[in-house]
């Protein structure tokens, strides 16, 4: 079924409600109500929950009034049982407004519809919803026991698994997607058990996550056993790319920003206004929204764009490779991004990094700077050598399906499968550099490779629970041995294997290629590109033989792949 189709009607009554009031969620909820009608039945019953009193919460502008007039969608006037104080608590008084026969579903207000769910397969079960994206709360039973004992209930045995940070847990949801049976009453004990919850001293974390903490003992106190739902439902956009859904029916953004990094959503977003161009009234009185309704330049002659992954061994010519590549038309090279290493370790799939490019990708067009090791513009070429902190860097106009590639030696290459898994297009290339020579830079330049600090880095140490049984126990051999030269060659030889247990996910070239002739190999390297043939290497530095023999004996193996002479 296409967007246009008319979706088929099903055989269960049901409603959609929603909150909506002035300021930020009146963009959010016009937004969503436009993607409702468009994908729903035609005479599905549509309820926007308008949160009163206006001197508290805001009053709509009249070009909702006149959108919400023109989707035939009800306005239901609602109080907040709680305040001011707590927006969330409109929930308890939108659900209200549902079906008592039959089935509602509530939906948070910053949702955008995609496609209709299957309405009949989901009235099978009393409530269906999915877990949080991750723990917001203590995930243990003695968290959780007292509010079951609260409720005057027994703990389930049954367990949820968070869906971004997969941690088990009890019973824990995302309120943002809520489909149940018989809504008002369980949106009159959800209210219940939430302001139980908020006059019982002694219980933490109630405060914002009052309505979630209350939301599973509602379903349990009412004997609903409820239909734990894939992230298609209610997809965390502001925590993944568009790219990792499988095809989402609901897309859960929080912020315009999360929608502007996405082309494909507001591609789709184009297409509503063309039908509903009473939407683009209401988003033109915010700055934030009417960014949304700015049509994207379309690429000529079509091709998609190339999202690189640099890495490699350090002091390797990485830096000097990014520079490179930098100087290539419609190209940016971000070296050392620090944004990636919370990327990387928010959750057990790093969903962070494919999402890092789209907001780089977004900053970059809209001609907004972006920090970056550079100097006066030119991206610096060794970053053991003068200034290494990044600065704001305004790249050359691009198109929109310009090269962005980011570089880092050691997270990357910690992380290198795992980002691959979220990131299946990705092009990853690396760098590496005769033992010898790599090493005696290692020896007199940054501080945790002169000291092979493997316990000291944020990925890839010993404790890192991304690493296999191998890794580990290498890592821990180099932290055991005490000789610095001996070290560090360890270390040379551990990395040196990451790049060829990466197979064809990998394309390397060794650095000492590389300067024969830079651009061409640079330009190979990214362009699936024939490299050159691998010739013995010899060293360059001057090193005392002692040490290249105490070198030699733990990286001859893995150099010797390389067709390094040492």
């Amino acid at each position: 079924m296409t967007d246009r189709d008319s979706p088929a009607v099903p055989d269960v009554p049901y409603a959609v409600v929603f909150v909506v009031h002035g300021g930020e969620l009146e963009f959010k909820a016009a937004m969503l109500a436009v993607s409702l009608r468009a994908r729903l039945d035609p005479q599905a019953r549509l309820v926007a929950a308008l949160a009163r009193p206006a001197a508290q919460w805001g009053e709509l502008s009249a070009a909702s009034y006149r959108l919400y007039r023109q989707l035939n969608i009800e306005l239901r006037e609602i109080d907040n049982p709680f305040g001011a104080s707590y927006p969330i608590g409109n929930k308890f008084a939108a659900l209200a407004l549902g079906e008592e026969q039959g089935h509602t579903l509530f939906l948070d207000s910053d949702m955008y519809c995609m496609a209709a769910p299957d309405f009949d397969d989901l009235s099978r079960f009393d409530a269906a919803l999915k877990p949080a994206d991750m723990a917001l709360v203590p995930s243990d039973v003695g968290y959780w026991r007292p509010l079951y004992e609260l409720a005057e209930l027994e703990l389930p045995a049954a367990k949820v698994l968070t869906s971004c940070s997969e941690e088990v847990m009890p019973p824990y949801y995302n309120a943002g997607f809520i489909w149940v049976r018989n809504a008002p009453r369980l949106a009159e004990r959800w209210l219940a058990l939430a302001e139980r919850i908020q006059v019982t001293a002694g219980v933490e974390h109630k405060w914002p996550w009052l309505d979630q903490l209350a939301l599973p003992l509602a379903l349990q106190q009412l004997g609903y056993h409820p239909r734990v739902l894939t992230e298609r439902y209610n997809f965390p956009l502001h925590l993944k790319p568009w790219s990792a859904g499988n095809q989402p029916l609901f897309c859960h953004y929080h912020d315009p920003a999360s929608l502007l990094r996405e082309p494909s959503l507001l591609d789709d977003l184009q297409a509503l206004l063309q039908d509903w161009p009473s939407l683009g009234e209401v988003l033109r009185q915010d700055p934030r929204w009417t960014a949304l309704l700015q049509r994207r330049p379309v690429v000529e002659p079509p091709r998609a764009a190339v999202d690189l992954l640099i890495t490699g061994l350090p002091r390797s010519g990485t830096s000097y490779f990014c520079r490179l590549l930098s100087e290539r038309e419609d190209t940016v090279i971000i070296n050392e991004p620090a944004a990636i290493f919370p990327a990387l370790l928010e959750n057990p799939r790093p969903w962070g990094i494919p999402r890092l490019y789209a907001e780089m990708r977004r900053e970059l067009l809209a001609g907004r700077a972006v920090p970056n090791k550079h100097r006066d513009g030119r991206l610096l070429d060794d970053t053991a050598r003068g200034y290494d902190q990044a600065t704001a860097y305004r790249a050359q106009a691009c198109s929109p399906a310009f090269t962005l590639g980011t570089k880092n030696t050691l997270a990357y290459l910690a992380r290198l499968s795992a980002i691959r898994q979220v990131m299946p297009w990705v092009r990853c290339v690396a760098l590496i550099r005769h033992p010898y020579d790599c090493l005696d830079s290692w020896a007199r330049t940054f501080e945790h490779l002169r000291n092979a600090a493997v316990q000291e880095q944020p990925l890839g140490h010993p404790d890192d629970p991304g690493l296999t049984g191998w890794q580990r126990k290498a890592l821990l051999e180099i932290t055991r041995t005490q000789c610095l030269p001996l070290r560090r060659a360890l270390w040379w030889r551990y990395l040196a294997w990451q790049l060829l247990d990466a197979g064809d996910a990998l394309r390397w070239l060794r650095y000492e290629d590389l300067l024969g002739a830079p651009r061409e190999r640079a330009e190979c390297l990214v362009a699936d590109g024939p490299l050159p043939a691998l010739e013995p290497v010899r060293w360059q530095v001057a090193m005392d033989q002692e040490e290249r023999e105490l070198i030699a004996t733990v990286v001859a193996e893995v150099a010797e792949k390389f067709r390094y002479v040492l």
